[in-house]
């Protein structure tokens, strides 16, 4: 038998989107000269910097929409995707926009700036890779957001690892494996931190791997539970995930508590909101999520790729022109425009093809009578 996909949820676009918009907001707040520096008082600035943990549910995002048909396939014992399904997938869905944006990072930092982040041309090829993370030299260089797409890439190569490791368990089991990943995450950060491992530590897969296995262990129990949530289930899910990731962004900026294990149960926490969040958009229904459904959010969360990709270079290249206002939410209407245009170019250009290109291979391989697996 071949797994199948969960239907599209247009609620998780609006996650996707929120998840975007969100980092955009924070790094238009950070990258300013009259940002408040050291103690941050009033409310726009706690807003906006705890805006950041979009990047947290973009990566639950990606453990639990990949993980999905891993742990169907557990459940059901029936076949699991495809390897080659699988990386034909996700290369298609991350390296062209990847490349894209590389190369005119590239192109515009050698023409009109700023060079500063511009890394020697025999740093190019780690970019290429995703390897820029592991080095002190090319680590928040070229487009500094891409440090977050090394770490997705080495999840994509690390998950079917681990789901071979799970598939064959018992539910019990699947799920205790996957809090177990969250335990090795909290316990990689108290190491880094206490050891001061140093920064390429701190942008590993290690680091976020609870990250992820929140996502994943959402998805198995979605998929333990096999029937769409009732209206007030996914009510709780939606106010107690939004509370634990309130309580995160309010605990991260207080002084409460032991520096290292506030450091190393941040994230989780934010994490385990996000999977809750996931989880209610994907398979909930009602009010509670009608309004991640909105237009607008869905729009962005169908260009988020091309939004996370670009913001940084826009607000870089702009500022070094200086073409932005100085004021905050002019600043991030300009930045918001500019990126949301070339992001609908990058997805209609770049993403969409790319993935049309790969799902008619897919159908060819299906016309020769090999086996597919469709991978969200």
């Amino acid at each position: 038998m071949s797994v199948t996909p969960p239907p599209h949820r247009a609620a998780l676009d609006g996650v996707r989107g929120l998840a975007a918009l969100g980092v955009l907001a924070f790094h238009v707040w950070l990258y300013r000269d009259d940002r408040p520096h050291g103690r941050r008082s009033a409310l726009v600035d706690h807003v906006l910097f705890s805006a950041n943990l979009g990047l947290v549910a973009f990566f639950v995002l990606s453990g639990f929409l990949l993980y999905r048909a891993y742990a169907r396939a557990a459940l059901t014992r029936t076949a699991p995707p495809r390897a080659v399904d699988y990386a034909r997938k996700r290369i298609a869905r991350i390296v062209p926009a990847y490349y894209a944006c590389g190369i005119a990072c590239v192109v515009l930092y050698s023409t009109v700036g700023p060079d500063k982040i511009l890394p020697s041309a025999n740093e190019l090829p780690a970019f290429a890779v995703f390897a820029q993370n592991y080095s002190l030299d090319t680590l928040m260089q070229l487009n500094p957001v891409l440090w977050t797409l090394s770490v997705e890439a080495a999840f994509y190569v690390a998950l079917p690892l681990l789901a071979a490791l799970t598939i064959r368990l018992g539910f019990r089991a699947h799920a205790l494996a996957l809090a177990g990943l969250i335990g090795i995450g909290i316990g990689f950060t108290m190491l880094h931190h206490a050891l001061r491992l140093g920064k390429v530590a701190g942008k590993t897969l290690p680091e976020y791997i609870g990250v992820f296995a929140a996502g994943m262990l959402a998805a198995l129990l979605v998929e333990r539970r096999n029937t769409s949530l009732t209206e007030v289930f996914t009510s709780m899910c939606m106010l107690l995930g939004l509370a634990m990731v309130i309580l995160r962004a309010a605990w991260n900026e207080s002084s409460l508590g032991d520096p290292l294990m506030r450091a190393a149960l941040l994230a989780p926490l934010s994490a385990v909101g996000f999977a809750l969040v996931v989880a209610a958009a994907s398979d909930g229904r009602g009010p509670a999520i009608a309004w991640l459904r909105a237009r607008a959010l869905v729009y962005a969360g169908l260009v988020s790729y091309g939004i996370y990709l670009w913001h940084v270079p826009v607000i870089l290249v702009l500022d070094d022109r200086g073409a932005l206002p100085a004021s905050l939410w002019p600043r991030l209407l300009v930045v918001g425009a500019a990126t949301i245009a070339i992001a609908t170019v990058s997805w209609r250009v770049v993403e969409r093809p790319a993935l049309a290109r790969m799902r008619a291979r897919r159908r060819r391989a299906v016309g020769w009578g090999k086996p597919a697996v469709e991978v969200s």
